[in-house]
């Protein structure tokens, strides 16, 4: 998902199958738990997919509109590609709704600037499904990083 070099709407269909899982579990438990959810056939857990479904697909969107003040309250493409960046700009709007928790914990970054140059990250991607599955599993091995330009890190 963050080896994109290139970042459009599709970006929110490409994970691992084991982040899916963790995080699919880590959404949907607590709903059981809380009896948020009364029965398999529930709306809720449905209506929950289709959502962020959709969120997913709008905050990874190149749609180049601003927002305003709405752009503090509820992540958009302006603040979500910033979280995709590979420069000097990296790890930075985590929250995948709500901008208010990165301010807290000082990783907001919302400039005026709405897009990133570069997106990506250092490390080398195999270039097959196995490796590509297989690489985040593995413990970290010394890999040649990516060429990074001059204009990356000023």
């Amino acid at each position: 998902h963050h080896s994109a070099e290139e970042i459009d709407w599709l970006i929110n269909t490409r994970a691992h199958p084991f982040d899916l899982a963790f995080t699919r579990l880590c959404g949907y438990a607590p709903l059981y738990i809380l009896g948020l959810v009364g029965s398999v056939a529930s709306a809720t857990p449905f209506a929950l997919v289709v959502i962020g479904v959709g969120w997913g697909f709008f905050i990874h969107s190149n749609l180049k509109w601003r927002f305003g003040w709405l752009e503090w309250l509820v992540s958009t493409p302006a603040f979500h590609h910033w979280h995709h960046t590979n420069d000097q700009n990296r790890d930075k709007n985590f929250a995948p709704l709500f901008p208010v928790v990165d301010w807290m914990f000082g990783t907001l970054y919302l400039p005026k600037r709405a897009w990133p140059t570069e997106y990506g990250i250092d490390a080398p991607i195999s270039p097959g499904m196995f490796g590509q599955l297989i690489d985040p599993i593995l413990p970290a091995m010394e890999r040649a990083p990516r060429p990074v330009s001059a204009a990356t890190h000023q």
